[in-house]
Formats: structure tokens, C-alpha cells, sequence
């Protein structure tokens, strides 16, 4: 995710340092730094360079200026509230961080091709190969969103990510707070904390462990994502022990989503899918191959469905004259 471009406006040199330093700090740019006296000489504070304005000033009437000729947000700090190194002060930091966050998603919504359809791939023991196998055979361009839950250790992630990037045509990214799912790539789930889905597709970090046994939890992602996608949520069960997954069957049905398996004699270990099959809701099993290819045919199928009947027609007349 790119950074915001940000704007901080104070009216006193301290707040000035502090809201530069939690800006930088977060990973995004101050483009304009400005203290009050000299942004009331600059004629042009309408932030049109920026995305957003960071403000803290007591000025009332220089407020309602700026809020009223802004071209993009403007955040309201309250920083001079608390003391520097006091535990409000610090609560102030991480508010300011995750408004910031929340920003950058919605902000980077646009810039990116947000999924209609998104599939969970979900494994345990023996997943990073059969996962990497399902993507090597995988068709390009399908348009789906793919978010990867692997029960592994955290140390292994990046060698997870550069696996999966290269078995195929669809590259992996760590899924972090701001990040957003997109078409034609894959948001790996990281086992250090839960991530939530809200609804414009925008991953937020809770701070918070993973609830249950299982990290990342399986079934915690597919039971948000079936809440957001409904009938474009999809899962595919793939290798691993544990009955992680299971409950997530239902979850995926009920919205009318689809529920896939690795066939368990194919797997390392079968424990999850046969925990899966066991939940009657399984649409389909296959080897990982089997699986990608029928994928391919699903996804092309339902985007048939989708198109409007003229283009339909139109389509269908120029195949059959080929």
C-alpha cells in the first residue's frame, strides 16, 4: 500500500514535533508542515497535493477555514490534551495511528482492484506444497482475491510469501493493517495477530491474538469474509491436521459461497479435509491440480452468468462462427 501524503497543521512547535514523529513513524509522508502564523500568509491551503490534513490548533475561526476550502480530510488531533509519556498521551498515539490506517484503506480502496469474489485457501501440515501445486496450474487473470490461511510459524513467513509468489501468476503479500483485497493477488494471514475484513475490503489489525487453538484461525477469517462476500465467498480445504476450517463449511454455505477439499488421499495429512467432508456441505474435491482447473471453469462459468444477455449473445454468435 503506498503511503498518504499528509498535511500537519499546529499552532505550537511541540505539536508540530509529535504529530511529525507518529506520522513518519506509521510509515506515511508529511509533505506540509506547517505552524498557523506562517499557513495564514500561504494563500493556497486547500491540500491539493495532499490526502489529508492532520490539524491541532486552537484557532477556531483558522479552523473553519481550512475546513471549509480543504480539498481532502481533515483529522482533528487533540494532542495538546495529554502529556508527552503518560498513558493518555500514548492511548492519543495509537487512536491517531489507527485513524491513519483507516485513512490509508479507504483512501487506496479506489486505487485498487477490489474483489468481488474471494477464495480462503486453507491448510495446515503439508498446505505450502500442495498450495504452491494448486497455484502452478492455476490459470491467470481470473479475477479472484485470494486470502491464505496456513497454520505455520511466523519466522516462516517470508519465505512463504516468496514461495507462493513465485509457484504461479498471482503474487502473495503479507496481509497488514491498510492492505486491501485484490483481484489477481494473494493476502497471506500472518499467526502474530487477528486481522479483521470490514466492508470496502480493508484488512485491520485487532492487536489482539488469535482466538482458540489455531493461529491464524481459519475459521475466524472465513466466518468475516462469508459476512462481507456472502455468495462470492469461497474456501478450499487443502492438507493439514486439525479440524480448523470445519465450522467455517457452514459458514461459507449459508451465504451460498462455495466449499472445496484436496481429496484427503492426496494430502500429507487429511485430517482437515476429512473434518470438512464431514460437514455435508462440500461442493467439490480434487487433487490440487483437479482443483485449479476447476477454478478456472467455475470462474469463467459464473462470469458468463454475470455479463449482460445482449454481450451474452454476442459472445456466444462469434464462437460458434470461429
Amino acid at each position: 500500500m503506498p503511503p498518504l501524503r499528509l498535511g500537519i497543521m499546529v499552532d505550537a512547535v511541540v505539536k508540530q514535533q509529535h504529530l511529525h514523529k507518529l506520522v513518519t513513524e506509521a510509515g506515511h509522508c508529511v509533505v506540509q508542515d506547517e505552524l498557523l502564523e506562517a499557513s495564514q500568509k500561504n494563500s493556497d491551503i486547500s491540500g491539493n497535493v495532499l490526502d489529508a490534513w492532520i490539524v491541532d490548533i486552537e484557532d477556531g475561526a483558522a479552523l473553519d477555514v481550512l475546513l471549509s476550502t480543504s480539498l481532502v480530510p481533515v483529522i482533528l488531533s487533540d494532542s495538546s490534551e495529554y502529556q508527552p509519556g503518560t498513558d493518555e498521551h500514548k492511548a492519543w498515539s495509537r487512536r491517531m495511528a489507527v485513524r491513519l490506517l483507516r485513512l490509508s484503506g479507504e483512501i487506496n480502496v479506489p486505487r485498487t482492484e477490489r474483489a468481488s469474489s474471494v477464495w480462503i485457501l486453507a491448510a495446515s501440515t503439508g498446505g505450502p506444497a500442495a498450495v504452491k501445486e494448486f497455484l502452478s496450474h492455476l490459470q491467470p487473470g481470473l479475477n479472484i482475491a485470494f486470502v491464505y490461511v496456513q497454520h505455520i510459524d511466523a519466522n516462516y513467513v517470508a519465505t512463504l510469501i516468496k514461495m507462493m509468489s513465485t509457484a504461479g501468476h498471482y503474487p502473495a503479500f503479507l496481509a497488514g493493517q491498510g492492505a486491501v483485497l485484490q483481484r489477481n493477488a494473494i493476502a497471506l494471514i500472518n499467526a502474530e495477530q487477528s486481522l479483521e475484513i470490514v466492508e470496502d475490503g480493508t484488512l485491520l489489525a485487532t492487536g489482539k491474538p488469535w482466538g482458540g487453538p489455531y493461529a491464524p484461525s481459519i475459521d475466524q477469517v472465513a466466518a468475516n469474509i462469508a459476512r462481507i462476500y456472502r455468495q462470492g465467498a469461497g474456501l478450499i480445504v487443502f492438507s493439514g491436521m486439525g479440524d480448523d476450517g470445519a465450522r467455517s463449511c457452514r459458514l461459507i454455505r449459508q451465504q451460498s459461497g462455495q466449499v472445496w477439499i484436496q481429496t484427503p488421499a492426496s494430502c500429507t495429512s487429511a485430517s482437515m479435509p476429512e473434518a470438512a467432508l464431514a460437514t455435508n456441505c462440500v461442493d467439490f474435491s480434487g487433487t490440487p491440480k483437479e482443483l485449479a482447473c476447476h477454478l478456472a471453469s467455475f470462474s469463467r462459468e459464473l462470469s458468463s452468468k454475470n455479463q449482460p444477455e445482449g454481450k451474452r449473445s454476442h459472445e456466444s454468435s462469434t464462437t460458434n462462427r470461429q
